[in-house]
Protein backbone atom coordinates (compact mmCIF):
# COMPACT_ATOMS: atom_id res chain seq x y z
CA UNK A 1 0.00 0.00 0.00
CA UNK A 2 2.77 2.58 1.19
CA UNK A 3 4.50 1.47 -2.22
CA UNK A 4 1.07 2.64 -4.67
CA UNK A 5 0.70 6.15 -2.20
CA UNK A 6 4.21 6.67 -2.71
CA UNK A 7 3.63 6.74 -6.68
CA UNK A 8 0.87 8.20 -6.38
CA UNK A 9 2.48 11.37 -4.17
CA UNK A 10 5.67 11.26 -6.96
CA UNK A 11 3.26 11.49 -9.74
CA UNK A 12 1.06 14.58 -8.38
CA UNK A 13 4.65 15.80 -7.85
CA UNK A 14 5.22 15.30 -11.19
CA UNK A 15 2.01 16.98 -12.22
CA UNK A 16 2.03 19.64 -10.25
CA UNK A 17 4.94 20.83 -11.87
CA UNK A 18 3.87 20.34 -15.29
CA UNK A 19 1.12 23.17 -14.04
CA UNK A 20 3.67 25.40 -12.53
CA UNK A 21 5.19 24.95 -15.73
CA UNK A 22 2.01 25.97 -17.82
CA UNK A 23 1.69 28.92 -15.23
CA UNK A 24 5.16 30.39 -16.24
CA UNK A 25 4.65 29.84 -19.73
CA UNK A 26 1.52 32.36 -19.85
CA UNK A 27 1.67 34.21 -17.15
CA UNK A 28 2.47 37.39 -18.99
CA UNK A 29 0.06 36.13 -21.69
CA UNK A 30 -2.93 36.09 -19.70
CA UNK A 31 -4.46 37.76 -16.57
CA UNK A 32 -3.93 35.83 -13.19
CA UNK A 33 -7.88 35.90 -12.51
CA UNK A 34 -8.42 33.90 -15.95
CA UNK A 35 -5.96 30.91 -14.95
CA UNK A 36 -7.30 31.03 -11.32
CA UNK A 37 -10.92 30.57 -12.90
CA UNK A 38 -10.11 27.70 -14.90
CA UNK A 39 -8.11 25.63 -12.81
CA UNK A 40 -10.67 25.90 -9.83
CA UNK A 41 -13.70 25.41 -12.52
CA UNK A 42 -12.20 22.29 -13.25
CA UNK A 43 -11.10 21.36 -9.90
CA UNK A 44 -15.17 21.95 -9.41
CA UNK A 45 -16.30 19.76 -12.14
CA UNK A 46 -14.08 16.98 -11.29
CA UNK A 47 -14.82 16.76 -7.01
CA UNK A 48 -18.75 17.21 -8.94
CA UNK A 49 -18.14 13.92 -11.62
CA UNK A 50 -16.72 12.17 -9.31
CA UNK A 51 -19.01 12.71 -6.34
CA UNK A 52 -22.04 12.20 -8.78
CA UNK A 53 -23.47 15.14 -8.82
CA UNK A 54 -23.90 15.52 -12.78
CA UNK A 55 -26.13 12.34 -12.08
CA UNK A 56 -28.03 13.57 -9.30
CA UNK A 57 -27.01 10.91 -6.78
CA UNK A 58 -24.03 13.44 -5.29
CA UNK A 59 -26.17 16.33 -4.01
CA UNK A 60 -25.23 14.94 -0.46
CA UNK A 61 -22.18 15.82 -1.14
CA UNK A 62 -22.92 19.45 -0.23
CA UNK A 63 -24.41 18.94 2.90
CA UNK A 64 -22.77 20.13 5.82
CA UNK A 65 -22.53 21.43 9.18
CA UNK A 66 -19.33 23.63 9.34
CA UNK A 67 -20.06 26.04 6.78
CA UNK A 68 -17.87 28.69 8.40
CA UNK A 69 -15.17 26.45 8.27
CA UNK A 70 -15.45 25.71 4.40
CA UNK A 71 -15.24 29.42 4.27
CA UNK A 72 -12.72 30.30 6.32
CA UNK A 73 -10.77 27.71 4.45
CA UNK A 74 -11.86 28.73 0.96
CA UNK A 75 -10.90 32.63 1.47
CA UNK A 76 -7.88 31.47 2.51
CA UNK A 77 -7.59 29.43 -0.15
CA UNK A 78 -8.35 32.67 -2.80
CA UNK A 79 -5.28 34.21 -1.45
CA UNK A 80 -3.16 30.93 -1.36
CA UNK A 81 -3.53 30.01 -4.54
CA UNK A 82 -2.97 33.96 -5.89
CA UNK A 83 0.22 33.89 -4.33
CA UNK A 84 1.32 30.76 -5.84
CA UNK A 85 0.19 31.36 -8.90
CA UNK A 86 2.74 34.91 -8.35
CA UNK A 87 5.19 32.54 -6.93
CA UNK A 88 5.57 30.32 -10.01
CA UNK A 89 5.00 32.90 -12.67
CA UNK A 90 7.54 35.60 -10.93
CA UNK A 91 10.70 32.97 -9.86
CA UNK A 92 12.74 30.64 -11.73
CA UNK A 93 10.82 27.61 -10.85
CA UNK A 94 13.25 25.55 -8.70
CA UNK A 95 13.08 29.19 -6.15
CA UNK A 96 9.49 29.28 -6.14
CA UNK A 97 9.04 25.46 -5.24
CA UNK A 98 11.78 25.56 -2.52
CA UNK A 99 9.68 28.32 -1.29
CA UNK A 100 6.39 26.76 -1.45
CA UNK A 101 8.10 23.53 0.86
CA UNK A 102 7.91 26.29 3.99
CA UNK A 103 4.43 25.38 4.50
CA UNK A 104 5.39 22.70 6.41
CA UNK A 105 8.39 25.06 8.55
CA UNK A 106 4.75 27.55 8.94
CA UNK A 107 2.53 24.37 10.37
CA UNK A 108 5.05 23.46 13.36
CA UNK A 109 4.86 27.76 14.08
CA UNK A 110 0.86 27.56 13.96
CA UNK A 111 0.42 24.30 15.05
CA UNK A 112 0.08 25.35 18.50
CA UNK A 113 -1.58 28.63 18.68
CA UNK A 114 -3.93 27.55 16.01
CA UNK A 115 -4.95 23.65 17.66
CA UNK A 116 -2.84 23.88 20.72
CA UNK A 117 -0.43 20.67 19.33
CA UNK A 118 2.82 20.98 21.60
CA UNK A 119 5.59 21.95 20.32
CA UNK A 120 8.94 19.89 21.71
CA UNK A 121 12.31 21.01 21.67
CA UNK A 122 12.85 18.24 18.18
CA UNK A 123 10.72 20.13 16.58
CA UNK A 124 11.55 23.38 17.52
CA UNK A 125 15.11 22.46 16.29
CA UNK A 126 13.70 20.67 13.32
CA UNK A 127 11.87 24.01 12.03
CA UNK A 128 14.79 26.05 12.72
CA UNK A 129 17.03 23.80 10.11
CA UNK A 130 13.87 24.38 7.77
CA UNK A 131 14.05 28.12 8.32
CA UNK A 132 17.79 28.37 7.45
CA UNK A 133 17.24 26.37 4.64
CA UNK A 134 14.68 29.44 3.06
CA UNK A 135 17.49 31.88 4.47
CA UNK A 136 19.99 30.09 2.38
CA UNK A 137 17.36 29.50 -0.76
CA UNK A 138 17.01 33.27 -0.68
CA UNK A 139 20.21 34.27 -0.08
CA UNK A 140 19.21 36.60 2.61
CA UNK A 141 22.77 37.89 3.88
CA UNK A 142 23.03 39.49 0.38
CA UNK A 143 19.86 41.72 0.47
CA UNK A 144 21.34 43.63 -2.91
CA UNK A 145 19.96 40.78 -4.34
CA UNK A 146 17.42 40.40 -2.60
CA UNK A 147 14.04 39.73 -4.59
CA UNK A 148 10.79 40.80 -3.03
CA UNK A 149 8.73 38.62 -5.13
CA UNK A 150 10.16 35.96 -2.58
CA UNK A 151 7.15 37.18 -0.38
CA UNK A 152 4.70 35.63 -2.69
CA UNK A 153 5.88 32.36 -1.90
CA UNK A 154 6.52 33.02 1.85
CA UNK A 155 2.89 34.50 2.30
CA UNK A 156 0.94 31.80 0.58
CA UNK A 157 3.14 28.85 2.42
CA UNK A 158 2.57 30.63 5.81
CA UNK A 159 -1.38 30.99 4.75
CA UNK A 160 -1.32 27.50 3.19
CA UNK A 161 -0.18 26.15 6.37
CA UNK A 162 -3.47 27.71 8.66
CA UNK A 163 -5.26 25.95 5.75
CA UNK A 164 -4.30 22.72 6.57
CA UNK A 165 -4.75 22.86 10.25
CA UNK A 166 -7.89 24.13 9.30
CA UNK A 167 -8.33 20.97 6.77
CA UNK A 168 -7.19 18.65 9.72
CA UNK A 169 -10.26 19.47 11.70
CA UNK A 170 -12.58 19.71 8.83
CA UNK A 171 -11.56 16.18 7.77
CA UNK A 172 -12.99 15.07 11.26
CA UNK A 173 -16.42 14.98 10.83
CA UNK A 174 -16.19 16.05 6.74
CA UNK A 175 -15.59 14.04 2.96
CA UNK A 176 -12.60 14.68 1.33
CA UNK A 177 -14.75 15.66 -1.67
CA UNK A 178 -16.89 18.18 0.31
CA UNK A 179 -13.67 19.60 1.63
CA UNK A 180 -12.36 19.91 -1.91
CA UNK A 181 -15.49 21.51 -3.20
CA UNK A 182 -16.00 24.54 -1.41
CA UNK A 183 -12.94 25.10 -1.45
CA UNK A 184 -12.25 25.13 -5.45
CA UNK A 185 -15.51 26.68 -6.04
CA UNK A 186 -15.24 29.93 -3.14
CA UNK A 187 -11.73 30.44 -5.20
CA UNK A 188 -13.59 30.03 -8.35
CA UNK A 189 -16.04 33.12 -7.15
CA UNK A 190 -13.58 35.45 -6.18
CA UNK A 191 -11.33 34.89 -9.58
CA UNK A 192 -14.59 36.15 -11.69
CA UNK A 193 -13.89 39.81 -10.49
CA UNK A 194 -10.29 39.35 -11.19
CA UNK A 195 -11.01 37.83 -14.74
CA UNK A 196 -13.74 40.43 -15.40
CA UNK A 197 -11.16 43.19 -14.01
CA UNK A 198 -8.53 41.94 -16.38
CA UNK A 199 -10.01 39.94 -19.45
CA UNK A 200 -7.26 39.41 -21.77
CA UNK A 201 -8.37 37.67 -25.42
CA UNK A 202 -7.53 33.66 -25.34
CA UNK A 203 -6.85 31.99 -28.89
CA UNK A 204 -6.97 28.41 -29.21
CA UNK A 205 -3.43 28.05 -28.50
CA UNK A 206 -3.85 29.81 -25.30
CA UNK A 207 -6.65 27.68 -24.41
CA UNK A 208 -4.84 24.53 -25.20
CA UNK A 209 -2.34 25.48 -23.00
CA UNK A 210 -5.10 26.98 -19.96
CA UNK A 211 -7.01 22.81 -20.55
CA UNK A 212 -3.36 21.57 -19.51
CA UNK A 213 -2.65 23.46 -17.01
CA UNK A 214 -6.03 22.55 -15.37
CA UNK A 215 -5.93 18.95 -16.36
CA UNK A 216 -2.74 18.65 -14.55
CA UNK A 217 -2.81 20.79 -11.67
CA UNK A 218 -6.59 19.29 -10.52
CA UNK A 219 -5.00 15.60 -11.41
CA UNK A 220 -2.32 16.58 -9.40
CA UNK A 221 -4.24 17.17 -6.70
CA UNK A 222 -6.74 14.41 -6.67
CA UNK A 223 -3.48 11.82 -6.88
CA UNK A 224 -2.12 13.70 -3.87
CA UNK A 225 -5.74 13.28 -1.36
CA UNK A 226 -5.43 9.56 -2.57
CA UNK A 227 -2.20 9.07 -2.02
CA UNK A 228 -2.70 10.14 1.79
CA UNK A 229 -5.65 8.37 2.04
CA UNK A 230 -3.59 5.27 1.34
CA UNK A 231 -0.54 5.69 3.74
CA UNK A 232 0.11 7.83 7.20
CA UNK A 233 1.96 11.63 6.32
CA UNK A 234 4.30 10.87 8.47
CA UNK A 235 5.48 7.81 6.15
CA UNK A 236 4.95 9.41 3.05
CA UNK A 237 6.78 13.03 4.02
CA UNK A 238 9.96 12.46 2.22
CA UNK A 239 8.50 12.14 -1.45
CA UNK A 240 6.97 15.32 -1.82
CA UNK A 241 10.54 16.89 -2.54
CA UNK A 242 10.54 14.84 -5.58
CA UNK A 243 9.26 17.96 -7.22
CA UNK A 244 11.97 19.99 -6.73
CA UNK A 245 13.83 17.32 -8.78
CA UNK A 246 11.39 18.21 -11.59
CA UNK A 247 11.43 21.62 -10.73
CA UNK A 248 15.04 21.97 -11.93
CA UNK A 249 14.92 19.62 -14.74
CA UNK A 250 11.77 21.66 -16.10
CA UNK A 251 12.97 24.73 -15.25
CA UNK A 252 16.70 24.33 -16.57
CA UNK A 253 15.16 22.84 -20.04
CA UNK A 254 12.15 24.96 -20.50
CA UNK A 255 13.10 28.34 -19.33
CA UNK A 256 17.32 28.02 -19.12
CA UNK A 257 17.17 28.72 -14.80
CA UNK A 258 20.63 28.28 -13.67
CA UNK A 259 20.91 25.88 -11.27
CA UNK A 260 22.09 27.85 -8.03
CA UNK A 261 23.96 26.03 -5.17
CA UNK A 262 21.78 28.38 -2.74
CA UNK A 263 18.57 27.30 -3.95
CA UNK A 264 19.76 23.09 -4.07
CA UNK A 265 21.26 24.03 -0.66
CA UNK A 266 18.63 25.55 0.52
CA UNK A 267 16.28 23.04 -0.53
CA UNK A 268 17.83 20.12 1.28
CA UNK A 269 17.75 21.86 4.68
CA UNK A 270 13.96 22.38 4.33
CA UNK A 271 13.71 18.74 3.31
CA UNK A 272 16.19 17.10 5.84
CA UNK A 273 14.08 19.35 8.85
CA UNK A 274 10.85 17.47 7.73
CA UNK A 275 12.44 14.45 6.91
CA UNK A 276 14.67 13.49 9.70
CA UNK A 277 11.73 13.39 12.27
CA UNK A 278 9.98 10.93 10.40
CA UNK A 279 13.18 8.70 10.11
CA UNK A 280 13.48 8.97 13.84
CA UNK A 281 9.99 8.16 14.56
CA UNK A 282 10.58 4.92 12.42
CA UNK A 283 13.61 3.89 14.35
CA UNK A 284 11.69 4.57 17.83
CA UNK A 285 8.86 2.41 16.36
CA UNK A 286 11.05 -0.28 15.40
CA UNK A 287 13.00 -0.54 18.78
CA UNK A 288 9.26 -0.58 20.12
CA UNK A 289 8.41 -4.15 18.18
CA UNK A 290 11.84 -5.70 18.94
CA UNK A 291 11.06 -4.76 22.54
CA UNK A 292 7.48 -6.34 22.61
CA UNK A 293 8.48 -9.32 20.77
CA UNK A 294 7.90 -12.77 22.33
CA UNK A 295 11.49 -13.35 23.73
CA UNK A 296 13.24 -10.15 23.50
CA UNK A 297 13.68 -10.05 27.47
CA UNK A 298 15.13 -13.48 27.18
Amino acid sequence: MLRIAATLLITAAFFGTIEATFIRLIGDRLGLGQMLVFRSGAQVLLVCALGGMFTGKGVGMLRTHRLKGHLARGSLAAIVWYCTFMNFRSLDMPLATTLSFSSQLFILLLAWPVIGERITREKAAMAGIGFLGVVVAVELWNPSGLDWRISYGLTGSCLGALMILITRSLSLTEKTETIMFYMAFIVFLSAVPQAALDWRPIDSTLLAELVMLSVFGTTGTFFMVEAYRRAEASALAPFPYSRFIFAVAFGHMVFGDPIKTATIAGAALIALSNVLPVLRARRAAARRRVEKAPGAAE
